[in-house]
């Protein structure tokens, strides 16, 4: 395994875990306790973790995430359009997860009020709403709650998401480019994301103009794991050509019967 990869693993084992010895990580990581120490001091060096004697702790980049009450009110007028093209894919019978997106917030709003729907999501906004309708079965994953972001997140949430199946996961991230592809700027609550592409036979990726050609830390998702883009205006062409290469069908206020 090439370094890169490996030390991808280990910030997704310390982000679940919060605190893992040298001798944990290389037992799940199944390599050398040296070879351990040397990804946790070039982490270290680049601020990702933080060295404790005998092992390592995440260092949370929520800094640089913004809160969801304030990311709920910004960008509304394109968030409200890409909530209402998404909310015409769930039909009656569906099973669909959401995740803690404000963008999917907004999704949520859109539903026809009689729907009749299974629906996960670990955001509790979300789910708040979701209880204003009568024929939608709530279920919220277990796990630790993160008040910024009013969301559950951590290896527990991911558990508990992999014991269910859903036809849509509605997702969302922070960019979009060519070399990233899906990218978020935390890793708090990618075990989560990860467990809900996993067992959700389509993913629908909620996203606005803005956020088209940003590159972030973290790799989320590649093009590859897309099936459906649900935006507010025209791509950028090199991304619109991606996406036709990845066979992703893109939904925008224009597009025709929204494909």
């Amino acid at each position: 395994m090439i370094p890169q990869e490996r030390r991808k693993q280990i910030l997704s084992l310390l982000s679940s875990h919060g605190y893992m010895t040298v001798e944990e990580l290389a037992e799940r990581i199944y390599v050398s306790v040296p070879t351990i120490r040397r990804d946790l001091a070039a982490l270290a060096e680049e601020g990702s973790v933080r060295r404790v004697h005998g092992g390592a702790s995440h260092v949370s980049r929520e800094a640089f995430e913004w809160p969801f009450d304030l990311r709920d009110r910004v960008n509304l007028p394109e968030k409200r359009v890409i909530g209402s093209l998404a909310a015409k894919l769930a039909e009656d019978g569906d099973h669909i997860f959401i995740d803690s997106g404000s963008t999917c917030h907004f999704m949520v709003e859109a539903l026809k009020p009689e729907i009749r729907l299974t629906a996960l999501s670990n955001c509790v906004p979300t789910i708040q709403a979701l209880s204003a309708f009568r024929n939608i079965t709530i279920e919220c994953p277990c796990g630790q709650y993160e008040p910024s972001h009013a969301s559950v997140f951590g290896s527990e949430a991911a558990d508990f998401i992999r014991t269910r199946y859903a036809r849509y996961y509605f997702a969302s991230a922070t960019g979009m480019d060519l070399k990233t592809g899906v990218n978020v700027r935390t890793l708090m609550d990618m075990p989560v994301k990860k467990s809900m592409r996993e067992r959700a036979e389509k993913m629908v990726l909620l996203m606005d103009h803005t956020k088209m050609g940003e590159a972030n830390y973290y790799t989320a998702f590649a093009f590859s794991e897309i099936d459906i883009l649900v935006t507010d205006c025209p791509l950028p062409q090199e991304i619109a050509d991606r996406c036709a290469r990845e066979n992703i069908a893109v939904i925008t206020p224009k597009s025709r019967n929204g494909f």
